[in-house]
Protein backbone atom coordinates (compact mmCIF):
# COMPACT_ATOMS: atom_id res chain seq x y z
CA UNK A 1 0.00 0.00 0.00
CA UNK A 2 2.98 2.15 1.04
CA UNK A 3 4.88 1.42 -2.42
CA UNK A 4 1.72 2.40 -4.46
CA UNK A 5 1.05 5.48 -2.77
CA UNK A 6 4.31 6.72 -3.18
CA UNK A 7 4.23 5.67 -7.01
CA UNK A 8 1.27 7.89 -6.77
CA UNK A 9 2.81 11.20 -5.59
CA UNK A 10 5.78 10.95 -7.61
CA UNK A 11 3.51 10.71 -10.65
CA UNK A 12 1.77 13.96 -9.27
CA UNK A 13 4.98 15.49 -8.86
CA UNK A 14 5.91 14.86 -12.18
CA UNK A 15 2.93 16.25 -13.93
CA UNK A 16 2.73 19.41 -11.41
CA UNK A 17 6.60 19.82 -12.72
CA UNK A 18 5.99 19.48 -16.11
CA UNK A 19 2.38 21.23 -16.33
CA UNK A 20 4.25 24.94 -17.23
CA UNK A 21 5.99 23.42 -20.38
CA UNK A 22 2.82 21.89 -21.30
CA UNK A 23 0.87 25.59 -20.54
CA UNK A 24 3.51 27.07 -22.57
CA UNK A 25 3.10 24.76 -25.99
CA UNK A 26 -0.49 25.14 -25.70
CA UNK A 27 -0.01 28.97 -25.55
CA UNK A 28 2.54 29.24 -28.24
CA UNK A 29 1.69 30.26 -31.67
CA UNK A 30 4.00 27.80 -32.92
CA UNK A 31 2.21 25.17 -31.75
CA UNK A 32 -1.27 26.56 -32.68
CA UNK A 33 -2.52 24.76 -36.51
CA UNK A 34 -2.56 27.82 -38.87
CA UNK A 35 -6.19 29.09 -39.28
CA UNK A 36 -7.66 28.79 -43.01
CA UNK A 37 -7.54 32.39 -44.46
CA UNK A 38 -11.17 33.98 -44.37
CA UNK A 39 -13.44 34.68 -47.27
CA UNK A 40 -14.31 37.71 -48.53
CA UNK A 41 -17.24 38.96 -46.45
CA UNK A 42 -20.15 39.74 -48.61
CA UNK A 43 -23.25 41.74 -47.11
CA UNK A 44 -26.28 43.58 -49.00
CA UNK A 45 -29.52 45.35 -47.93
CA UNK A 46 -32.87 46.06 -49.78
CA UNK A 47 -34.92 49.07 -48.84
CA UNK A 48 -38.59 49.26 -51.01
CA UNK A 49 -40.34 52.50 -51.36
CA UNK A 50 -43.32 53.67 -52.64
CA UNK A 51 -44.32 57.31 -53.16
CA UNK A 52 -47.73 58.93 -54.27
CA UNK A 53 -48.26 62.18 -54.93
CA UNK A 54 -51.86 63.56 -55.25
CA UNK A 55 -51.39 67.21 -56.82
CA UNK A 56 -54.19 70.01 -57.31
CA UNK A 57 -52.92 72.78 -60.10
CA UNK A 58 -54.27 75.84 -61.74
CA UNK A 59 -55.73 75.23 -64.74
CA UNK A 60 -55.06 71.77 -64.38
CA UNK A 61 -57.24 68.56 -63.59
CA UNK A 62 -56.32 67.09 -60.02
CA UNK A 63 -54.11 63.84 -60.16
CA UNK A 64 -53.39 60.69 -58.30
CA UNK A 65 -50.21 59.43 -59.34
CA UNK A 66 -47.29 57.09 -58.70
CA UNK A 67 -44.04 58.67 -58.54
CA UNK A 68 -42.17 55.61 -57.45
CA UNK A 69 -42.51 52.18 -56.79
CA UNK A 70 -38.63 50.76 -56.09
CA UNK A 71 -36.10 49.27 -54.70
CA UNK A 72 -32.58 49.99 -53.51
CA UNK A 73 -30.00 47.21 -53.24
CA UNK A 74 -26.71 48.40 -51.30
CA UNK A 75 -24.22 45.84 -50.29
CA UNK A 76 -20.30 45.08 -49.48
CA UNK A 77 -18.00 43.18 -51.18
CA UNK A 78 -14.69 42.16 -49.29
CA UNK A 79 -13.26 45.24 -47.41
CA UNK A 80 -13.02 47.59 -50.34
CA UNK A 81 -15.68 47.34 -52.66
CA UNK A 82 -19.47 48.32 -51.74
CA UNK A 83 -22.23 48.97 -54.68
CA UNK A 84 -25.75 50.58 -55.47
CA UNK A 85 -28.34 50.15 -57.51
CA UNK A 86 -31.71 51.67 -57.90
CA UNK A 87 -34.39 49.66 -59.66
CA UNK A 88 -37.50 51.61 -60.17
CA UNK A 89 -40.35 49.15 -60.61
CA UNK A 90 -43.05 51.82 -62.00
CA UNK A 91 -42.89 55.40 -61.85
CA UNK A 92 -45.38 58.03 -63.55
CA UNK A 93 -41.98 60.32 -64.23
CA UNK A 94 -41.18 60.06 -68.24
CA UNK A 95 -37.91 61.25 -70.41
CA UNK A 96 -35.34 63.12 -68.74
CA UNK A 97 -37.52 63.60 -65.36
CA UNK A 98 -37.34 60.75 -64.57
CA UNK A 99 -33.46 60.22 -65.53
CA UNK A 100 -32.89 63.07 -62.62
CA UNK A 101 -34.69 60.82 -60.26
CA UNK A 102 -34.02 57.17 -61.07
CA UNK A 103 -30.60 55.57 -62.34
CA UNK A 104 -28.02 55.17 -59.11
CA UNK A 105 -26.08 52.21 -60.46
CA UNK A 106 -22.29 52.35 -59.33
CA UNK A 107 -19.66 50.36 -57.45
CA UNK A 108 -17.27 52.23 -55.14
CA UNK A 109 -13.42 51.33 -54.53
CA UNK A 110 -12.02 51.80 -50.68
CA UNK A 111 -8.54 51.49 -50.46
CA UNK A 112 -6.82 52.50 -46.91
CA UNK A 113 -8.04 54.03 -44.25
CA UNK A 114 -8.17 57.67 -45.06
CA UNK A 115 -7.30 57.19 -49.07
CA UNK A 116 -9.84 58.99 -51.54
CA UNK A 117 -12.53 56.61 -52.83
CA UNK A 118 -13.07 55.96 -56.20
CA UNK A 119 -16.80 55.71 -57.38
CA UNK A 120 -17.56 53.97 -60.91
CA UNK A 121 -20.84 54.31 -62.50
CA UNK A 122 -24.40 56.30 -62.97
CA UNK A 123 -24.71 58.70 -59.48
CA UNK A 124 -25.71 62.10 -58.19
CA UNK A 125 -23.66 65.03 -58.97
CA UNK A 126 -21.55 66.59 -56.52
CA UNK A 127 -23.00 69.98 -56.95
CA UNK A 128 -24.22 72.37 -54.22
CA UNK A 129 -26.08 71.24 -52.09
CA UNK A 130 -27.26 67.74 -53.90
CA UNK A 131 -24.43 65.33 -52.22
CA UNK A 132 -26.64 66.07 -48.95
CA UNK A 133 -29.60 66.83 -49.54
CA UNK A 134 -31.36 63.57 -51.00
CA UNK A 135 -34.34 65.48 -52.78
CA UNK A 136 -35.62 62.42 -54.55
CA UNK A 137 -38.22 61.88 -51.99
CA UNK A 138 -39.64 65.26 -52.02
CA UNK A 139 -42.12 67.50 -53.72
CA UNK A 140 -39.87 70.56 -53.74
CA UNK A 141 -37.02 70.08 -55.73
CA UNK A 142 -33.45 72.44 -55.64
CA UNK A 143 -32.07 74.83 -58.77
CA UNK A 144 -30.49 71.58 -59.83
CA UNK A 145 -33.49 71.56 -62.16
CA UNK A 146 -32.50 74.55 -64.12
CA UNK A 147 -29.20 75.52 -62.83
CA UNK A 148 -27.88 72.10 -63.72
CA UNK A 149 -30.50 70.36 -66.24
CA UNK A 150 -29.19 66.75 -64.52
CA UNK A 151 -28.72 65.09 -61.29
CA UNK A 152 -27.50 61.74 -62.02
CA UNK A 153 -25.09 61.24 -64.62
CA UNK A 154 -22.55 58.51 -66.03
CA UNK A 155 -18.92 58.69 -64.98
CA UNK A 156 -16.51 58.24 -62.64
CA UNK A 157 -15.92 60.69 -58.76
CA UNK A 158 -13.22 60.57 -56.37
CA UNK A 159 -14.26 61.63 -53.14
CA UNK A 160 -12.11 61.84 -49.70
CA UNK A 161 -11.11 64.14 -46.77
CA UNK A 162 -8.34 66.94 -46.61
CA UNK A 163 -7.89 66.55 -42.56
CA UNK A 164 -11.00 65.99 -40.36
CA UNK A 165 -13.88 68.56 -41.52
CA UNK A 166 -13.16 69.40 -44.97
CA UNK A 167 -14.34 66.95 -47.63
CA UNK A 168 -13.88 66.83 -51.46
CA UNK A 169 -15.27 65.72 -54.70
CA UNK A 170 -14.51 65.65 -58.20
CA UNK A 171 -16.51 63.83 -61.05
CA UNK A 172 -15.75 63.48 -64.73
CA UNK A 173 -19.57 62.53 -66.21
CA UNK A 174 -20.96 62.68 -70.29
CA UNK A 175 -23.42 64.89 -68.96
CA UNK A 176 -26.37 63.78 -71.17
CA UNK A 177 -28.13 61.74 -67.89
CA UNK A 178 -28.08 58.35 -67.28
CA UNK A 179 -29.07 55.35 -69.38
CA UNK A 180 -28.32 57.50 -72.38
CA UNK A 181 -25.33 57.66 -74.68
CA UNK A 182 -23.25 60.43 -74.56
CA UNK A 183 -24.29 62.16 -77.70
CA UNK A 184 -21.84 64.96 -78.17
CA UNK A 185 -18.18 63.85 -76.42
CA UNK A 186 -17.57 66.28 -74.22
CA UNK A 187 -17.41 65.77 -70.86
CA UNK A 188 -18.42 67.43 -67.31
CA UNK A 189 -16.13 68.56 -64.74
CA UNK A 190 -17.73 68.69 -61.00
CA UNK A 191 -15.90 69.36 -57.95
CA UNK A 192 -17.04 70.44 -54.80
CA UNK A 193 -15.22 71.05 -51.16
CA UNK A 194 -16.68 71.22 -48.18
CA UNK A 195 -16.23 72.17 -44.50
CA UNK A 196 -17.61 71.87 -41.29
CA UNK A 197 -17.53 74.03 -38.55
CA UNK A 198 -18.97 73.56 -34.67
CA UNK A 199 -20.36 77.03 -33.56
CA UNK A 200 -20.67 75.84 -29.92
CA UNK A 201 -23.92 73.41 -30.06
CA UNK A 202 -24.52 74.25 -33.56
CA UNK A 203 -23.54 73.13 -36.52
CA UNK A 204 -22.49 74.68 -40.13
CA UNK A 205 -21.89 72.78 -43.26
CA UNK A 206 -19.97 75.35 -45.93
CA UNK A 207 -19.43 74.18 -49.44
CA UNK A 208 -17.87 75.55 -52.46
CA UNK A 209 -18.77 73.84 -56.04
CA UNK A 210 -17.55 74.86 -59.26
CA UNK A 211 -18.92 72.87 -62.81
CA UNK A 212 -18.03 72.75 -66.68
CA UNK A 213 -19.80 70.87 -69.61
CA UNK A 214 -22.15 70.63 -72.13
CA UNK A 215 -25.48 69.87 -70.60
CA UNK A 216 -29.44 70.46 -71.61
CA UNK A 217 -30.77 73.72 -70.46
CA UNK A 218 -34.58 73.46 -69.73
CA UNK A 219 -37.67 75.79 -70.60
CA UNK A 220 -38.49 77.72 -67.22
CA UNK A 221 -42.34 77.03 -68.64
CA UNK A 222 -42.04 73.15 -67.56
CA UNK A 223 -40.90 71.11 -64.54
CA UNK A 224 -38.06 69.40 -65.50
CA UNK A 225 -37.34 67.69 -61.59
CA UNK A 226 -41.09 65.78 -61.79
CA UNK A 227 -41.69 65.54 -65.78
CA UNK A 228 -39.95 65.20 -69.04
CA UNK A 229 -39.46 68.89 -69.30
CA UNK A 230 -38.78 70.74 -72.58
CA UNK A 231 -35.17 70.99 -73.43
CA UNK A 232 -34.61 74.27 -75.06
CA UNK A 233 -30.93 73.21 -76.21
CA UNK A 234 -27.69 72.01 -75.02
CA UNK A 235 -25.14 74.46 -73.23
CA UNK A 236 -21.48 74.51 -72.81
CA UNK A 237 -22.29 75.75 -68.99
CA UNK A 238 -19.68 77.32 -66.70
CA UNK A 239 -21.05 77.07 -63.32
CA UNK A 240 -20.13 77.84 -59.66
CA UNK A 241 -21.91 77.62 -56.34
CA UNK A 242 -22.46 78.27 -52.66
CA UNK A 243 -24.57 75.35 -50.57
CA UNK A 244 -25.18 76.19 -46.94
CA UNK A 245 -26.80 73.33 -44.22
CA UNK A 246 -26.82 75.27 -40.74
CA UNK A 247 -28.27 73.47 -37.75
CA UNK A 248 -29.23 76.19 -35.39
CA UNK A 249 -30.75 74.51 -32.60
CA UNK A 250 -33.91 73.43 -33.19
CA UNK A 251 -33.87 74.92 -36.43
CA UNK A 252 -32.48 73.56 -40.09
CA UNK A 253 -31.16 76.18 -43.20
CA UNK A 254 -30.51 75.11 -46.19
CA UNK A 255 -29.39 77.64 -48.60
CA UNK A 256 -27.15 77.83 -52.35
CA UNK A 257 -26.44 80.70 -54.60
CA UNK A 258 -25.31 79.84 -58.24
CA UNK A 259 -24.00 81.92 -60.48
CA UNK A 260 -22.38 81.45 -64.36
CA UNK A 261 -23.63 81.44 -67.80
CA UNK A 262 -24.77 79.16 -70.65
CA UNK A 263 -22.58 79.68 -74.04
CA UNK A 264 -21.55 83.17 -72.47
CA UNK A 265 -24.80 84.13 -71.54
CA UNK A 266 -25.59 84.65 -68.24
CA UNK A 267 -27.37 82.08 -66.04
CA UNK A 268 -27.95 83.04 -62.07
CA UNK A 269 -30.13 82.29 -58.80
CA UNK A 270 -30.73 81.14 -55.29
CA UNK A 271 -32.61 78.62 -53.16
CA UNK A 272 -33.50 79.07 -49.66
CA UNK A 273 -35.49 76.50 -47.18
CA UNK A 274 -36.10 77.22 -43.67
CA UNK A 275 -37.67 74.00 -41.67
CA UNK A 276 -39.03 73.99 -38.13
CA UNK A 277 -39.76 70.75 -35.96
CA UNK A 278 -43.24 71.18 -33.71
CA UNK A 279 -42.77 67.50 -32.30
CA UNK A 280 -40.44 64.68 -32.90
CA UNK A 281 -43.35 64.09 -35.65
CA UNK A 282 -44.11 66.74 -36.70
CA UNK A 283 -42.20 69.79 -38.93
CA UNK A 284 -43.16 72.87 -40.74
CA UNK A 285 -40.96 74.20 -44.03
CA UNK A 286 -41.48 76.97 -46.20
CA UNK A 287 -38.67 78.10 -48.67
CA UNK A 288 -38.47 80.20 -51.64
CA UNK A 289 -36.25 80.15 -55.26
CA UNK A 290 -35.10 82.70 -58.13
CA UNK A 291 -33.33 81.60 -61.16
CA UNK A 292 -32.80 83.33 -64.44
CA UNK A 293 -31.38 82.32 -67.63
CA UNK A 294 -31.02 83.46 -71.16
CA UNK A 295 -34.92 82.63 -72.05
CA UNK A 296 -36.65 84.25 -68.65
CA UNK A 297 -36.88 83.88 -65.41
CA UNK A 298 -39.33 81.92 -62.34
CA UNK A 299 -39.39 82.71 -58.90
CA UNK A 300 -41.52 80.29 -56.28
CA UNK A 301 -41.93 80.26 -52.89
CA UNK A 302 -43.59 77.19 -50.79
CA UNK A 303 -45.00 76.22 -47.48
CA UNK A 304 -45.50 72.56 -45.99
CA UNK A 305 -45.77 70.57 -42.80
CA UNK A 306 -44.35 66.63 -42.94
CA UNK A 307 -46.03 64.55 -40.38
CA UNK A 308 -44.35 60.73 -40.01
CA UNK A 309 -47.12 58.13 -39.25
CA UNK A 310 -44.98 55.65 -38.20
CA UNK A 311 -42.22 54.21 -38.00
CA UNK A 312 -41.41 54.25 -42.39
CA UNK A 313 -44.40 55.94 -43.47
CA UNK A 314 -44.38 59.61 -44.04
CA UNK A 315 -47.36 61.85 -44.74
CA UNK A 316 -46.39 65.35 -46.71
CA UNK A 317 -48.45 68.44 -47.37
CA UNK A 318 -46.90 71.46 -49.81
CA UNK A 319 -48.56 74.47 -51.28
CA UNK A 320 -46.27 76.03 -53.95
CA UNK A 321 -47.40 79.37 -56.10
CA UNK A 322 -44.84 81.31 -58.20
CA UNK A 323 -44.48 82.62 -61.26
CA UNK A 324 -42.52 82.55 -64.82
CA UNK A 325 -41.50 84.03 -67.90
CA UNK A 326 -39.91 83.26 -71.04
CA UNK A 327 -39.74 84.31 -74.08
CA UNK A 328 -42.27 87.41 -74.22
CA UNK A 329 -44.96 84.88 -72.11
CA UNK A 330 -45.84 85.03 -68.24
CA UNK A 331 -47.26 81.88 -66.11
CA UNK A 332 -48.41 82.14 -62.85
CA UNK A 333 -48.20 78.79 -60.82
CA UNK A 334 -50.71 77.33 -57.88
CA UNK A 335 -50.13 74.32 -56.95
CA UNK A 336 -50.45 71.51 -53.78
CA UNK A 337 -49.30 68.36 -53.33
CA UNK A 338 -50.23 65.72 -50.81
CA UNK A 339 -47.53 62.84 -50.27
CA UNK A 340 -47.96 59.23 -49.12
CA UNK A 341 -44.35 58.17 -48.89
CA UNK A 342 -43.57 53.81 -47.19
CA UNK A 343 -40.05 52.93 -46.81
CA UNK A 344 -39.22 49.41 -46.04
Amino acid sequence: MKRMLRIAFVGSLGLILAAPGIRAAEESPSAAPEEPEAAPARSYSIRYRLDVHGMVEKDHPATLEVMAAEAEVTGEVGQHFSYAVQIPFYTSMEGRGRGMHFGNLYVIYRGRLGEPTVKVGQFVLPFGNLPYYETHTRPVQTLYRYSLGARIDPGIAVEGYLGKETEFQVAVTTGNGPYRKDNNGNKVVTARVSHTFELGDNELRLGVSALRGKLPVFSLMSEPGMSGGDVLEFSDKNRVAVDAEFYWGPYLVRAEVVAGDDNGRGAYGHWLQFSYPLSYRTSLEAGMERWSQFSGGLTGYWAGIEHKLSEGKTARLVFETGRRRESGMSMDTVRITGQFLVEF
